[in-house]
């Protein structure tokens, strides 16, 4: 645990509050690292009581002393900036306010394994590439995930329909960019994050020392476009061709290049995105752990967990990543708030809540998850997707013996995948070639040429020109015929593989538009049950040195090879399957 003041009225504590870009970097298992930041803006959030109009709601913010920058006035709800002193005390004073707390920073961070980094260039596996790349002999290459999703037959019944559309809750869409130039709906979404109101409050200098340098329309991250172009790249003939290319996407822009968002930034897309009667599905790649005996964090959780509700009730499923820390999510009925809330999920309180350590790291506190609640994953009524790999490669000799016996084996879950019975369905989400981390994985042990998962990328994003990126490996991101493409892992490149599979479902099966329950059903139902997999959690008790010699001084450091993840605990109901899901 980790606790700083948070304006002159609180301190909380935060339960490394966190922001999955799960591929920010693309050979990161987790781009959002255990980390806990606060908020850098003095943001809080008012809750009032259902009878409170939007107009009420403000005029009390404004009688306290306070300016309004987000609105959730649809959840009860407000983000404000508090002016004056004593607004606290003021707002508290009216009947209204049930509850007032700091919003939360869901903070981009470069990762805990950074023994591999992405990197940028034009000749990725050292081969330069020409359009011939993209052809029909390389799609094994490069959309493996498409193959065991079985959408290539899926696609003989439906491609999507675009009277379909998904809102994707990210870094933005690069609208301009070949496989989305004609998919991005411009007349959906929109960019939640409140830059004029914040720089009129704090001035541009404040704003810029926070972080905060990315408020433009678009995408200046990558994350947000990759994610995009799995659901709905375009059928051109490039091999970055989405789940479903008829549909269309909306870009809600809730996060930041190089900094993240506030819960009230996602959440205010969440809701718009709810209220928009053309919305069809949701998909957050965006992940973040609340401490649940933390009076505030409850409140926050129940926040999302009302947003949440709020889109079910409208009839727009909520898909998300399970998580990139590799710990076991179990599905609790836990009592947050005076609320008692039903399929919440909870990292283990055990051994199984620590999450993969780095060699030479003596203490586990930066790794420590157990007893917190996975944000928005775990929120009651999101699908929640756990990350599986293409398969596990040809090892060299000083990859473990144990796990050579393994080789060749398919759609494993990827170790750095959240498992445990809280997870609903799993979908291809990329790992390096021998599937275990990369400084246990041997030389060589990177994602192109069919190990991660391929996408289209801003050319100009983060992900591909962040210097702290850049590693000899420069497999990425690259420039092909004047668009940026890369290969990355995560359980963010899962959850839109699995809400694909749901605007494909959507877009022949009318009966079960609006209806989340039965249109996750027949997911479930239809999902591929084959799979045996090998991967097991992280191994408390392997100090073994790294294979470049690193220490492990406290265990976590290693992949427990002996007792492998059961069934369902790492893919749910099953592996997403396209061609089942779509049969009558």
């Amino acid at each position: 645990m980790q606790a700083w003041a948070q304006g002159a009225d609180a301190c909380i504590t935060v339960k490394r509050l966190t922001f999955l870009l799960a591929a920010m970097a693309a050979a990161c298992a987790c781009a959002g690292a255990a980390s806990a930041t606060g908020n850098p803006f003095g943001v809080s959030v008012v809750r009032f009581t259902p009878q409170t109009t939007p107009a009420q709601m403000r005029a009390a913010v404004a009688a306290a002393g306070g300016v309004v920058v987000g609105d959730l006035s649809a959840i009860d709800a407000l983000a404000v900036v508090p002016r004056s002193a004593g607004f606290d005390a003021r707002l508290a004073s009216g009947r209204s306010v049930t509850a007032l707390f700091q919003d939360r920073l869901f903070a981009s961070d470069r990762g805990a394994d950074t023994s591999l980094r992405g990197g940028r260039s034009s000749e990725p596996g050292g081969g330069a590439l020409s359009g011939d790349l993209f052809a029909d002999p390389w799609h094994d290459l490069f959309q493996w995930d498409d193959e065991r999703m079985n959408v290539p037959a899926g696609s003989r019944r439906a491609t999507g329909s675009g009277s379909i559309a998904v809102a994707v809750l990210d870094t933005g869409v690069d609208a301009n960019h070949r496989e989305l130039k004609d998919v991005v709906d411009p007349t959906l979404g929109g960019n939640f994050i409140p830059c004029d109101d914040l720089k009129a409050l704090f001035g541009l200098g404040v704003i810029d020392r926070a972080g905060l340098r990315d408020c433009r329309n678009g995408d200046f991250e990558g994350h947000g476009t990759w994610v995009a172009s799995r659901i709905a790249g375009a059928l051109n003939g490039f091999a970055s061709n989405g789940v479903a290319p008829g549909v269309r996407v909306g870009s809600y822009k809730v996060l930041a290049a190089g900094l993240g968002g506030l819960s009230s930034w996602i959440l205010s897309g969440l809701v718009a995105a709810c209220s928009d009667p053309r919305i069809d599905v949701v998909n957050m790649s965006i992940e973040g752990y609340m401490d649940p005996s933390n009076p505030f964090d409850a409140e926050d959780y129940l926040l999302f967990t009302d947003a949440v509700d709020y889109c079910r009730e409208r009839g727009v499923p909520v898909f998300a990543a399970a998580g990139n820390q590799h710990v076991r999510v179990n599905r609790v009925s836990l009592r947050l708030g005076g609320r008692l809330l039903e399929g919440v999920g909870q990292v283990s309180t055990g051994s199984e809540g620590i999450a993969t350590a780095s060699p030479g790291n003596e203490s586990l506190e930066d790794y420590d998850y157990r007893g917190a609640l996975p944000v928005p994953g775990g929120v009651p009524g999101v699908t929640m997707v756990s990350a599986t790999a293409n398969a596990i490669g040809s090892a060299p000799a000083d990859v473990p013996l144990r796990w050579r016996a393994h080789v060749g084996a398919r759609d494993q879950l990827a170790y750095y995948s959240n498992y445990g019975s809280r997870v609903d369905l799993a979908a291809p989400g990329g790992a390096r070639r021998f599937q275990i981390p990369g400084y246990d994985g041997g030389d060589g042990d990177v994602l192109a040429g069919g190990w991660g998962s391929f996408g289209a990328l801003a050319e100009k994003g983060l992900i591909c020109t962040d210097p702290f990126a850049g590693s000899a490996f420069n497999s990425a991101c690259f420039t092909a015929r004047g668009a940026g493409f890369g290969w990355l892992q995560g359980t963010s490149m899962a959850s839109p593989n699995a809400a694909g599979v749901a605007a494909l479902v959507l877009s022949t099966r009318g009966d079960l538009r609006g209806r989340p329950d039965a249109l996750v059903r027949r997911l479930a139902a239809t999902a591929n049950r084959s799979p045996v997999n090998y991967m097991g959690p992280n191994d408390a008790t392997n100090v073994m040195p790294s294979l470049d010699g690193t220490a492990c001084a406290t265990g976590f450091c290693h992949i427990d090879q002996a007792h492998a993840v059961g069934f369902h605990d790492a893919y749910g109901a099953g592996l997403v399957d396209a061609a089942a899901a779509l049969r009558r």
